[in-house]
């Protein structure tokens, strides 16, 4: 059963005409946020406003009982004034802008056009886990309920080395915005290295993320590969567009996972989840 406002209900029941479109909200990876609307007009829906954006046409939506993972397809359609971060919409899925994002699908009932949306219901929610064709000018994106993230092939918890939390996870328990830094661009980057007004440690930041706040890939999360004291960064993934100089980040410390980092980077020896003192499978005690 999906949750429906009064207001809707009555509306439903009344027998009244009434317009239905889509709403889209798709959450990039590292937070920012892209609203479209699925009529021929910007939408009004819950204090958020969606604009007109690219031709999405989508597979129907299948409602089924249990953990069974259910997918979307969505065929996005777009021109070349269709934009994300001030970036072509295609080049920019292309360039893997819309992996791992967040798509919430809406439908929105309004009386007319011209009038507010009466109400609302969530029809699908998840993430991209697939990017199945890309042409000159659409994209077909696979969108798959949140029961894929039961997809895990292993125990809950392991007998191994490397601690089983990831960094700033709930089990860690770290908040990231106490190791956050702030840096910009600098010289001539590419889409998967870049230098910056930083200065830190060799590999601070390795398996770490920066988050970009302006510039082509603002709003979008990269892992880090590497980094120099020089402050020069290689990212383990090519960004959608190469970045500018002067764009602004923020980094995150990356974590190796083991005993060493954990106690003298971080302090959190305390919620270290491994097992680092047993003994691998190939040693024999005669």
């Amino acid at each position: 059963m999906r949750a429906a406002s009064p207001a809707l209900i009555a509306l439903l029941n009344s027998g009244a005409d009434f317009q239905m479109a889509d709403l889209w909200t798709i959450t990039l990876r590292g937070g920012a946020v892209v609203r479209w609307s699925g009529a021929d007009v910007p939408i009004v829906s819950g204090g958020q406003t969606f604009a007109l954006g690219p031709a999405i046409d989508r597979q129907d939506i299948s409602e089924k009982i249990g953990l069974e993972v259910t997918t979307t397809d969505m065929t996005i359609v777009a021109g070349p004034d269709d934009l994300i971060n001030g970036v072509s919409i295609i080049p920019f899925i292309r360039g893997h802008g819309l992996d791992g994002a967040n798509v919430t699908i809406e439908r929105a009932f309004l009386t007319d056009w011209s009038l507010p949306v009466v109400g609302s219901v969530v029809r699908f929610s998840g993430r991209v886990t697939g990017i199945n064709a890309i042409t000159g000018n659409s994209a077909t994106v696979t969108v798959s309920s949140w029961t894929v993230l039961l997809n895990v092939n292993m125990p809950a918890n392991l007998y191994q080395v490397a601690c089983l939390h990831a960094v700033y996870d709930a089990g860690c328990a770290l908040d990231p915005a106490a190791f956050a830094v702030n840096g910009s661009v600098t010289g001539t980057p590419s889409v998967k290295m870049f230098g910056s007004s930083l200065s830190p440690a060799a590999n601070d930041f390795a398996q770490g993320r920066v988050v970009f706040t302006s510039g082509p890939n603002a709003g979008l999360s990269a892992t880090v590969g590497s980094n120099d004291a020089a402050g020069n960064f290689q990212l383990v993934s090519a960004l959608p567009n190469p970045p500018t100089a002067g764009d602004g980040f923020t980094a995150y410390p990356g974590c190796d996972l083991t005993q060493d980092r954990c106690n003298r980077r971080f302090a959190n020896l305390g919620r270290f989840k491994a097992t680092p003192y047993v003994p691998v499978p190939e040693t024999a005690f005669g």
